[in-house]
C-alpha cells in the first residue's frame, strides 16, 4: 500500500469501527483485522487497536456518572480487579509472543462471535442469577480483565452478563458499570502495550479520531439499522477471521 492507501484504510477501519461500537458493539473485530491489512503485525494491530478504540468508553462513563454515584466504592473496586486482570493479559500477550498469539487468537475470535452474538441471553442469564454469587462474579471480571489485556473483542458482552451477575438490576446501572469497568481494563492495558512498544501511535491516533466521527454516525444512524441483523453479521465476520487464521497458521 502507499502512504496515501495506508492512511486511508486507517481512517476507514476507525470509522466503521466508532460506528459498530455505537450501534451494535464489536468494533475491535472489524478494526484489529484492517489494521493487519494495512501492514501493522498482529501484535502491533492488536495492541494499537486497544489503543485506539480505548477512549470509546470515555462518552459512556460521563453520561452514565450519576448512575455510579451509589456504591461507588463497589464500582471502582470491580474495575480494580478487571483493570489487574487487563495488565496480567497485556504482559501475558508480550511474554508469549507472536507465535502464541497466532495460534490462541482463532479460538478468542469465536469466542467474542459467540458473545456479541448471544450478548443478549449472557444478559438475561446474569439477570436470573442476580446476586447469587457476587464472589463467582468478580472472579468473572479477573478472568475477564485477563482476555480484555490480551484480546479483548466481544468483552463489553461478557462484563455486562458478569454485572447482572454481581446483583445488579438496573440495565442502565449495569451500562454504567459495564463501561467504567471498561474503561479500566483498558487503559490498564494501553500502559504496558506503550512500555513494550507495541502500540502504533500515528496509527492509534488516526483510529481514534475516525472512531469519534464513526460513534456521531452510529449514534445517528442507531434508529435505522436493526442491531440484530447487524450482530449476526459481526458475529459472522468473526467466525470467518478464525477460520482463516486457522488455515493460514
Amino acid at each position: 500500500m502507499t502512504v496515501f492507501g495506508d492512511f486511508s484504510f486507517l481512517v476507514f477501519a476507525g470509522l466503521i469501527g466508532g460506528l459498530v461500537n455505537v450501534v451494535a458493539g464489536g468494533s475491535k473485530l472489524f478494526v484489529f483485522p484492517m489494521l493487519m491489512a494495512a501492514g501493522l503485525p498482529p501484535l502491533v494491530a492488536n495492541a494499537t487497536a486497544t489503543a485506539g478504540l480505548w477512549p470509546a468508553q470515555l462518552p459512556g462513563v460521563w453520561v452514565f456518572r450519576r448512575s455510579l454515584a451509589a456504591d461507588r466504592h463497589r464500582h471502582v473496586l470491580d474495575a480494580i480487579i478487571a483493570a489487574a486482570g487487563a495488565v496480567t493479559g497485556a504482559v501475558l500477550l508480550y511474554a508469549l509472543g507472536e507465535a502464541a498469539f497466532l495460534s490462541i487468537v482463532p479460538g478468542f475470535l469465536v469466542l467474542a462471535a459467540v458473545a456479541i452474538l448471544f450478548g443478549d441471553q449472557l444478559s438475561k442469564l446474569g439477570q436470573r442469577l442476580a446476586g447469587r454469587n457476587r464472589a463467582a462474579a468478580r472472579v468473572m471480571f479477573l478472568f475477564t480483565g485477563v482476555y480484555a489485556g490480551y484480546f479483548g473483542a466481544g468483552y463489553g458482552f461478557l462484563i455486562v452478563a458478569a454485572v447482572f451477575l454481581a446483583g445488579e438490576g438496573s440495565i442502565h446501572v449495569a451500562t454504567a458499570r459495564k463501561n467504567f469497568i471498561s474503561l479500566g481494563a483498558n487503559t490498564a492495558a494501553v500502559v504496558p502495550f506503550s512500555l513494550t512498544g507495541l502500540v502504533a501511535w500515528d496509527a492509534a491516533i488516526t483510529v481514534l479520531i475516525s472512531g469519534l466521527a464513526g460513534g456521531a454516525i452510529g449514534g445517528r444512524a442507531m434508529t435505522y439499522l436493526p442491531q440484530r441483523l447487524l450482530k449476526r453479521i459481526i458475529a459472522a465476520c468473526g467466525i470467518f477471521l478464525a477460520a482463516s487464521f486457522l488455515i493460514r497458521s
